[in-house]
């Protein structure tokens, strides 16, 4: 059996900070595929290094393209998602925390 203590303190500025970037987030908002989907998230869930990459891989011309039947068919075969929209889900979880500072 191991012993171990855990210890937490609060800081009211850091609370505050905190407070304050959950605020900046509240609502509806567009972010830019790069800020999205950064090249750490492209490398760990699918088989490209760059978002670059990926969208070049994936034939799409245009930009409205991406969400498309098509696109969607190409995730599944080249990503840890099923679906587009499971993409999106797993990239705004993970944009949220980067934004939050976790």
């Amino acid at each position: 059996m191991v012993d171990f203590r855990l210890s937490f303190s609060f800081n009211n500025d850091n609370l505050k900070k905190l407070q304050q970037k959950v605020k900046a987030l509240h609502g509806q908002r567009q972010v830019p595929l790069p800020e999205l989907l950064p090249n750490d998230f492209i490398r760990k869930y699918t088989d490209f290094q760059t978002l670059q990459e990926m969208v070049d891989a994936s034939g799409i011309e245009k930009v409205e393209e991406i969400g498309n039947k098509e696109f969607s068919k190409f995730v599944s075969a080249h990503t840890q998602f099923s679906t587009w929209e499971e993409m999106q889900k797993a990239a705004g979880i993970e944009y949220t925390k980067r934004q939050l500072g976790f």
